[in-house]
C-alpha cells in the first residue's frame, strides 16, 4: 500500500514538473527568455512561487530540462524507428532520420527557444548545447559503425562523419526554425536523407526515400502535415 502511495505521489510530482515546463516554454515563446521572470512562469502555471522553487531554482534550469528532453525524445524516437526494416537499409535510415526530424517539429515552440531565441544566453547553457550535439553526435556514430561493420557503405572516418551529420542536421532545423527555409517538413526531411545518402555512397532511388518518408509521417506525426 505504501509502495502505491509513493507512486501515486511521484506521478503527481512529474505532472506538475511537466505543467511548470510547458507553461515555461509558453512564455519564453511569447516574452522570450531574457524577459520572461519566474513570476510569469508560475502565473502561466497557476502555482505559487514557492512551488515553483519545489521544483527548480532557476529559470535557466527549466531550459536546460526543456532541450534535454526534447533531444532525449529526438534520440529515442530515431533509435525506435531505426528498428524497422533492417534488410532495407534505405527505409532503416530514412525511417530514423524522419522520426528524429518529427520531434523537434512536433515541439516547435519549444525547438525554437533553443536553437533560435537562447543562443549565447551564457557559458553553461551553451555547454549543455554542446552536450546534446555529442551525444547526438555519439549516436550517429555508432549507427556508421554499424553501416561499416556490415559492409553498407565506405566511411573513411567515422568521427568526422558522425560531426558532419550532426552539424548539419541542426543547421537544418535552426534555418527552418528561423524561417530562413521556406519549406515544407517533407522537403526538408527528404534533403537532409537524400544529402546524407549520397555522403555516405549508399544507392538509393528518390521515390523510395519519398515514400519512407511518407510512411513514419502518415502513421506518427500526421498532425505535422499541412
Amino acid at each position: 500500500m505504501d509502495n502505491i502511495i509513493l507512486e501515486k505521489t511521484e506521478d503527481k510530482k512529474e505532472l506538475k514538473r511537466k505543467a511548470i515546463l510547458k507553461a515555461a516554454a509558453d512564455v519564453f515563446s511569447k516574452k522570450g527568455y531574457i524577459d520572461t521572470s519566474i513570476k510569469d512562469i508560475t502565473n502561466e502555471a497557476s502555482i505559487s512561487v514557492g512551488s515553483f522553487y519545489s521544483y527548480f531554482s532557476t529559470k535557466e534550469e527549466i531550459l536546460v530540462q526543456i532541450f534535454e528532453e526534447i533531444s532525449n525524445m529526438s534520440i529515442e524516437a530515431a533509435s525506435e524507428s531505426s528498428k524497422f526494416s533492417k534488410d532495407n537499409i534505405i527505409e532503416q535510415f530514412t525511417r530514423s532520420m524522419t522520426s528524429a526530424v518529427c520531434i523537434y517539429v512536433k515541439n516547435k515552440e519549444f525547438a525554437k527557444i533553443l536553437f533560435v531565441k537562447s543562443m549565447g544566453i551564457n557559458e553553461s547553457f551553451e555547454k549543455k548545447r554542446s552536450e546534446i550535439l555529442d551525444r547526438t553526435s555519439f549516436y550517429l556514430k555508432t549507427m556508421l559503425e554499424h553501416l561499416r561493420k556490415n559492409h553498407l557503405c565506405i566511411i573513411d572516418n567515422i568521427e568526422i562523419t558522425s560531426v558532419l551529420l550532426t552539424h548539419s542536421i541542426f543547421g537544418v532545423i535552426t534555418n527552418w526554425l528561423d524561417e530562413r527555409l521556406k519549406c515544407s517538413i517533407e522537403d526538408i526531411i527528404f534533403s537532409l536523407c537524400t544529402y546524407h545518402l549520397k555522403a555516405l555512397n549508399i544507392n538509393h532511388k528518390a521515390e523510395n526515400v519519398h515514400k519512407y518518408i511518407k510512411k513514419v509521417i502518415n502513421s506518427d506525426y500526421k498532425e505535422l502535415l499541412g
